[in-house]
C-alpha cells in the first residue's frame, strides 16, 4: 500500500471503503481494528482536505467568472421533470 499522503482522492476513498467493510464484518482482532480504525482516520483526513481545496478552487473559479461577468450557470439540485 502507498503512503496516505500519495493517494489520489479516488485512491483513498476506495481505500476508506474496503476499511469500513472490514471493520463492519466484525470478524478482527482487537489490535487489527485498531490498526485499520488508525488508517481510516488518515484517509478521512486526507480526502476532507482534498475535498476542501477542490471546493476552494471551484469557488474561486466561478467567483473569477463572475467578476467577469461570465459565471456559469450551476444547477445544484437535479430540476423536476414535468409529466
Amino acid at each position: 500500500m502507498a503512503q496516505t499522503e500519495d493517494l489520489t482522492f479516488e485512491q483513498a476513498l476506495a481505500r476508506l471503503e474496503e476499511i469500513v467493510e472490514q471493520l463492519d464484518s466484525g470478524d478482527l482482532a482487537l489490535e487489527q481494528s485498531i490498526k485499520l480504525f488508525e488508517e481510516g482516520m488518515a484517509l478521512k483526513a486526507l480526502c476532507a482536505d482534498r475535498l476542501s481545496r477542490a471546493e476552494a478552487l471551484v469557488e474561486q473559479y466561478v467567483g473569477d467568472a463572475a467578476d467577469e461577468g461570465d459565471a456559469p450557470h450551476v444547477a445544484l439540485e437535479k430540476e423536476e421533470e414535468e409529466d
